[in-house]
């Protein structure tokens, strides 16, 4: 029956969606911040204020 796909259906979402979650949160315990971007060396403190400067937020890099 079509109910049979659903054990199989959530253990897809959930190896897709769990290592994008945990990934969120260990940045936030490890670099202090949601995101990747971290502020060590000059280029990336360079960027992240021309982001700040161009969006007004240094993590929304799409501007529009």
């Amino acid at each position: 029956m079509w109910y049979e796909i659903i054990p199989s259906f959530m253990i897809v979402t959930a190896a897709f969606g769990v290592p994008g979650w945990g990934l969120y949160h260990i940045h936030n315990l490890t670099l202090g911040n949601h995101f990747r971007r971290s502020l060590h060396s000059r280029w990336d403190r360079h960027m992240y204020q021309r982001d700040l400067r161009l969006t007004g937020n240094p993590y929304n890099v799409n501007v529009s």
